[in-house]
């Protein structure tokens, strides 16, 4: 077997019918039946159900399907990205992120990127939460970084965790309950808090709901305002002149400048903040495989 004869077994699976792929192939009826064959012989088992009325696959052949199919995609997404390289061409990766903050804690896998591909250009753009699935669809960037729940609830979108973080409370230095380095879900009661506005992003919105439950703020809706917020430096800005609590993930921390103070949220039912990595599944940019290999790389820490 080669990645050859492994397109030949996929294009069987996908027309089921032997003469079809065969022609599609440009190869003869008799040698794609031999190289079958041959092939359900090296492995031990049988790929299809072969009659005079039609072709099936097995159980077996199905799951052969599902994973060859992802290594064959692989295997020519390398080889185009590598030829694009290895020819001197250049390209550009656009990556969208929903805040200043998020660009900076990927810093360091940027740098890498610009180092490792000196002739890519790789460019930041800041963009709204609710804007990721549309700049994606419509081609406005190659990457889009953020809340990853509404991204993957698009079948034509991918959708990566990058890391999970522990939820943390901002509060200004004179808010009373800054002098607590913990503080409980009780304690946020009858305190207004400010939170990133997720009301156009369905997914997001029920997974923060839910959050806040785990969290044991079943009335929470009665004490939050979004205001519009958008980014989170505006959330670290909204707590510094109103007063206002907020929740934010940890990473935020190392960002948060002045009087602010960052509280560790107790609570029984721990939760976790995602972010996320999103991207078409049918994108065509060959630098894109090559960026997303340096941003998924857990080998190069993020900067928080």
């Amino acid at each position: 077997m080669d990645i050859n004869g492994l397109k030949y077994f996929l294009k069987v699976a996908q027309c089921l019918n032997f003469t079809r792929a065969a022609e599609e192939c440009f190869i003869t009826q008799t040698a794609m039946s031999q190289h079958i064959a041959n092939m359900e012989k090296e492995l031990g088992f049988q790929l299809f159900v072969r009659n005079k009325r039609k072709v099936e696959l097995t159980k077996a052949g199905h799951n052969f399907y599902n994973h060859i199919s992802r290594l064959v995609e692989n295997y020519e997404t390398a080889v185009s990205s590598s030829q694009s390289l290895a020819s001197g061409a250049t390209g550009s990766v656009v990556v969208a992120v929903t805040s200043c903050i998020e660009s900076l804690i990927l810093m360091s896998r940027i740098c890498y990127f610009k180092t490792q591909y000196p002739d890519l250009h790789i460019s930041v753009i800041i963009i709204r939460p609710c804007e990721m699935v549309e700049y994606l669809q419509r081609g406005k960037c190659d990457l889009a970084i953020g809340i990853p729940h509404d991204m993957a609830e698009v079948s034509s979108i991918k959708v990566h965790i990058l890391e999970t973080f522990k939820p943390y409370v901002v509060c200004p230095g004179s808010h009373p309950l800054a002098r607590n380095k913990r503080i409980t879900p009780e304690m946020l009661f009858n305190n207004p808090i400010s939170m990133l506005n997720l009301r156009s992003m369905p997914a997001s919105y029920k997974q923060m709901c839910h959050d806040m439950e785990q969290l044991g703020l079943r009335d929470f809706q009665n004490i939050i305002t979004f205001d519009q917020i958008d980014r989170m430096e505006e959330l670290l800005f909204m707590s510094s002149v109103t007063s206002s609590l907020a929740i934010v993930p940890e990473y935020v921390i190392s960002y948060a400048e002045g009087d602010l103070k960052l509280l560790e949220l107790d609570s029984p039912k721990a939760i976790t903040l995602p972010l996320g990595i999103g991207y078409m599944a049918d994108a065509s940019n060959p630098a894109l495989s090559l960026a997303l290999d340096v941003i998924r790389d857990n080998s190069i820490p993020l900067n928080y």
